[in-house]
């Protein structure tokens, strides 16, 4: 039998009909189709019919339309099954018709690029005889995987069960996938955007990433990315300063935000859409309201992620308007994020993939002789930019790096939105890619500097406390 998940398109569907339809996925789009009037296999086509189609059915309507653009359902099979690419692609559409009452537009895109074959299956949530959107109920993915599993049996499939693999290791071929440049982790990072541009809150980013195989963890000031497959994790460092926490939630809010942090005790009230929060130093007289979609919670401590350029409104005890201030100015009350440097820090040691423990060693232990040596020619560097000829103490030249360091995570967030647009053109999403690469590795090295200075001065100071210790020991 198969497995059968659902999720739904609330933002980007034309970066999810993109994805669906990826022609490296789908032998050239050869397993892809639709029962949409067109001839055409063309993604952002199938997005605008269906947008067009939504657009009809709201037209007369108060208020903005729905949230969900399509239904995503995923159907994986059994990597042991006996079944073609073809046939896979022939229960999707089954599935889809028996469930839809063939009354719903869908476009099905067989995947064969893992050592499953799954369906991908964008349903739109307009029924085409009423024109009215389909209420989707609490059953209906029970349903869908009833109807999955006696195609299946029809057609003498098995059950699919969850591998599990050892972490350490890479087999043979995931090595020569990763030399591809197919590689786990940019593999985690493109399930990130599809999902980041789905859903409106940290917690529904959550949920369905799960559908995507890949499993998500606060852990602090880290998040931890879990592939399901292969069972390698992979802290939010190690894919890039855009798969932070911070930029997560740019990419679901589609808006550069400004970060504050409180703990679990200073919630004044909250309701399933709102959370109030007492405000520091104000003696639990004034209230910051904050939506539920903008939080992170980490244990007793809850991160808001708060729009730039927003309007905060601050209230008394009883929940009654006192002002109106602009985000940035919640720093008069709430501590700043500081700069986690070795977070900032991107890719210092490879990720060493080999089954060999003895040769692991080896190879990391090269990798660490190698950072040394880099370490040594950045603090040069840094000391001859910043003290020799920039005139500066280190303290001074640290400020001026974490300053120059806040204003490249400004601009990268600016790239992030922008890379979420609807409507971009292949050429514009390499070239924003290419940004936001160069923008992380700008972030990165500025980081590294400030490392390099920070442990240049630890290292003076110890050596002044030494030589102190060593008068005072001679007398």
């Amino acid at each position: 039998m198969a497995v059968v998940k659902i999720g739904q398109v609330k933002k980007t569907l034309s970066k999810a009909m993109e994805y669906i339809c990826n022609p490296d996925k789908t032998r050239e789009r050869e397993l892809v189709s639709t029962n949409l009037r067109t001839n055409s296999k063309d993604p952002d086509e199938y997005a605008k019919l269906f947008i067009d189609e939504q657009k009809d059915a709201d037209r007369g309507k108060a208020g903005t339309s729905a949230k969900v653009k399509a239904h995503h359902i995923i159907q994986s099979f059994d990597p042991n099954d006996n079944i073609t690419p073809e046939q896979a692609h022939e229960l999707g559409v089954k599935l889809i018709e028996q469930i839809s009452g063939n009354l719903q537009h869908y476009v099905i895109a067989t995947h064969v690029d893992r050592d499953h074959i799954h369906n991908h299956i964008m349903l739109s949530p307009i029924n085409i005889e009423t024109k009215k959107h389909v209420q989707v109920p609490r059953t209906y993915l029970n349903k869908l995987r009833a109807i999955s599993d006696e195609l299946c049996r029809e057609n003498g499939l098995k059950v699919i069960r969850e591998k599990k693999v050892k972490s350490y290791g890479k087999t043979r071929p995931d090595l020569y996938a990763q030399l591809k440049g197919e590689s786990v982790k940019e593999s985690i990072r493109m399930r990130v955007d599809q999902t980041a541009g789905m859903v409106d809150s940290f917690d529904q980013f959550r949920r369905s990433i799960r559908l995507t195989g890949v499993s998500v963890k606060v852990r602090g000031k880290y998040l931890t990315f879990e592939d399901a497959e292969t069972g390698m994790r992979f802290r939010d460092a190690k894919l890039g300063q855009a798969y932070d926490e911070m930029n997560i939630m740019v990419k679901i809010g589609e808006s550069s935000v400004t970060g504050i942090s409180f703990n679990r005790s200073m919630i004044a009230r909250q309701d399933s859409k709102n959370v109030s929060i007492w405000v520091p130093g104000t003696r639990r007289k004034k209230q910051l309201t904050v939506p539920r979609e903008r939080l992170v919670i980490d244990g007793q401590t809850i991160r808001a992620w708060l729009p730039n350029g927003s309007q905060q409104i601050l209230s008394d005890r009883q929940g009654r308007f006192q002002e109106r201030i602009p985000v940035q100015a919640l720093y008069e009350y709430f501590t700043p994020p500081s700069l986690d440097i070795d977070k900032l820090i991107r890719d210092s040691f490879p990720q060493i993939y080999t089954a060999n423990p003895a040769q692991r060693k080896r190879l990391m232990a090269q990798a660490i002789k190698v950072e040394e040596v880099n370490q040594v020619v950045r603090e040069i560097n840094a000391v001859r930019e910043y003290l020799l000829e920039g005139g500066m103490s280190s303290k001074q030249a640290v400020t001026t790096l974490g300053a120059k360091i806040r204003e490249r995570q400004t601009d990268l967030q600016a790239l992030i939105v922008a890379s979420c647009e609807e409507g971009l053109t292949p050429e514009q999403v390499e070239n924003l890619d290419k940004q936001i690469r160069g923008s992380e590795k700008e972030i990165s090295d500025l980081a590294r500097q400030v490392k390099a200075l920070t442990g240049r001065e630890q290292r003076l100071t110890q050596q002044d406390e030494q030589r102190r210790q060593g008068k005072h020991r001679s007398r």
